[in-house]
């Protein structure tokens, strides 16, 4: 009986959807930023060489946000199995009441061209205007998929993302509110935690795992940030010998908004680093932008 739902659903909705010119691609908003990724390519014996993918400059992500820098939708483009850019894969719609984000519904494509809603997110506040659930439900049945709750803090910081009662993730600050340990708990038991100290322009992370499977999987982060307070480099380095150390760099322009993100990578301490990736962003705006209007829009860019 689902099943017959689902389709008599996707079959109104594909109609409709023709009938309305798919205006689910059109722009919205005032400020579209474009993240374009390229991949420097191997050769035969997996060695890293000078061409690189994406020679047409597409984006694989598309980003709009009001005039104060909040997302209101957004568009990926390649799907797993067909990488070609031209193709859509999934669009997000954001809505909000009173400036606080209560809904997304995420579209997912065929290989076609063919869109359906598929996902719907709520999102509740407490009296103080905290995030503290987050659920996902089937959109043509409107059943729970997953949920996510999350506890503060008496200074008001997240200290706990709860997936389920034995899962979660617990955070602890310093009294400058900086973020000192991330541990996660799954079946009650320690699985991992990251510890944090900081200096004047650096943040350094220590990994360590407790899944008693006799394997080392320590690695030291080491995060660098300039006089804005803006993450500009990070690097990942393992303790054994054989780990993959990996470094980001992020650059901004004359607004604070990210317009570069290199990605390097090394297979040991002898060897240097390489650039595997890097992304480009673009942005086309109408409105000025400001120091916090590019924080919110550098909050949606993924650096990782």
């Amino acid at each position: 009986m689902i099943y017959m739902k689902r389709i008599l659903f996707f079959g109104v909705f594909f109609l409709t959807l023709n009938l309305s010119g798919q205006n689910l691609t059109k722009k919205v908003g005032e400020i579209e930023v474009q993240l374009i990724r390229h991949n420097y390519i191997k050769n035969s014996d997996y060695e890293l060489t000078n061409k690189k993918s994406n020679r047409r400059n597409r984006p694989y992500l598309k980003l709009y946000f009001n005039s104060n820098g909040i997302l209101l939708k957004s568009i990926s483009f390649g799907k797993h199995h067909n990488t070609d850019l031209r193709l859509v894969d999934k669009i997000n719609f954001f809505n909000y009441q009173e400036g606080k984000l209560i809904e997304s519904i995420q579209y997912e494509s065929d290989y076609e061209k063919n869109i359906y809603p598929f996902w719907k997110v709520n999102y509740d506040y407490n009296l103080k205007e905290q995030l503290i659930k987050e659920a996902t439900y089937y959109y043509d049945t409107d059943s729970l998929f997953s949920k996510i709750d999350y506890e503060y803090d008496i200074n008001l910081n997240k200290s706990k993302t709860i997936f389920q009662l034995s899962h979660y993730y617990e955070r602890e600050f310093d009294s400058l509110n900086r973020m000192i340990s991330l541990k996660q708990i799954f079946d009650n038991k320690l699985r991992w935690n990251w510890n944090y100290s900081y200096s004047k322009n650096e943040r350094i992370g220590v990994f360590q795992t407790f899944y008693n499977d006799d394997i080392n999987y320590s690695k030291r982060e080491i995060q660098i940030f300039n006089n804005q307070d803006l993450l500009i480099e990070r690097e990942e380095i393992h303790v054994i010998k054989n780990g993959i150390d990996s470094k980001t760099k992020i650059y901004y322009d004359k607004n604070w908004v990210i317009k570069k993100i290199e990605f390097y990578e090394k297979f040991s301490s002898e060897e240097v680093y390489k650039m595997i990736s890097y992304f480009e962003i673009k942005i086309k705006n109408k409105s000025k932008i400001d120091f916090q209007i590019a924080k919110n829009i550098n909050d949606q860019i993924n650096v990782d």
